[in-house]
């Protein structure tokens, strides 16, 4: 039996196509295709149909409250990230095949909305952040509590964030702290 165009099970089957393909690293598409296994669980069958009506952030939200206990907010936080990079990789995908690119190639911007790839203008630098050309390598949002009322919430951290770059992050937050 052949899944639907844009279902969750074609979802699956499309992780394990980029993953076999090469056209994503194998342990990304394996982590990707586990939380989507475990949180689009929750999809009846007719809302599992067609992913691009599926609300992720709703979703998240319903997953949090049947099994939030059993995980933190920081994976929460990863789960959320994996489900909507392999989505919007699938739904890309699904629109143009051809064109289709790993992490969406037209580029995101903080809204949601797609944008246009173009060339780069003359007075626009040659070096971009990677943190908006690459969300689906960074937790989304990492909350932190700091007091007893007040938490403290980081975005964009990469998943391969190493110890001197966490330093390098640190020294930052520490510059700004005033004495006690």
């Amino acid at each position: 039996m052949e899944a639907k165009p844009r279902s969750r099970e074609a979802l699956l089957e499309f992780l394990d196509y980029l993953a076999r393909k090469g056209l994503l690293n194998k342990t990304t598409a394996n982590s990707r295709k586990a939380a989507a296994g475990k949180v689009l669980a929750l999809l009846d069958d007719a809302e599992a149909a067609d992913l691009a009506n599926v609300d992720i952030d709703h979703l998240m939200h319903r997953f949090s409250n049947i099994a939030g206990s059993d995980y933190t907010p920081g994976s929460l936080n990863t789960y959320k990230s994996r489900i909507k990079s392999a989505v919007d990789d699938f739904l890309n995908y699904q629109e143009n095949p051809m064109t289709f690119k790993v992490g969406g190639a037209a580029g995101m911007r903080k809204g949601g909305d797609r944008q246009k790839a173009g060339p780069a203008s003359a007075d626009k630098p040659a070096i971009r952040p990677t943190v908006a050309s690459a969300p689906p390598t960074s937790v989304s949002v990492l909350p932190i509590p700091i007091r007893r009322d007040l938490i403290v919430q980081i975005q964009g951290l990469p998943f391969d964030l190493t110890t001197a770059e966490a330093n390098k992050i640190a020294n930052v937050i520490r510059a700004m702290a005033t004495s006690e």
